[in-house]
């Protein structure tokens, strides 16, 4: 899907293009794979609705920030009018994400950093880092 945006144009990958890439790279079908993004968007909304930090590492965290009061004009009398404090939900972007989003050569070094540690971690007799 293409959308215009300011005579840039932008592809759009929606849910269900997303559904059926994943679909296929994950072996699943789709009824399954539905229901695994509905689960995890339901689990990223509740999470940051309770004031968690929802963290997909390598992706990128989603989190509740505080928006201070502001004063601005209005468009209807030209008054001053405060906007109340609220919260909003804030998105970072994780290393992987950020990396990629550089293109197709920046991304090497980051394999290459992660292929090596991969490889000591085997002649180590490690899996990686322990978990609790």
């Amino acid at each position: 899907m293409r959308t215009s945006l300011s005579n840039k144009e932008h592809l759009v990958v929606g849910k269900d293009e997303l559904i059926h890439q994943i679909a296929a790279k994950a072996g699943m079908n789709l009824k399954e794979t539905n229901k695994v993004i509905d689960a995890f968007t339901e689990v990223v909304r509740e999470g940051v609705a309770k004031g968690y930090e929802v963290r997909l590492m390598g992706f990128g965290t989603w989190n509740l920030r505080d928006v201070a009061p502001r004063r601005v004009k209005s468009i209807r009398g030209g008054e001053q009018i405060i906007i109340p404090a609220r919260k909003r939900v804030g998105f970072s972007v994780g290393a992987v994400l950020s990396q990629a989003a550089q293109g197709p050569n920046s991304s090497k070094a980051y394999r290459a950093s992660s292929d090596i540690r991969s490889q000591q971690n085997i002649h180590n007799g490690s899996n990686g880092p322990e978990r609790y």
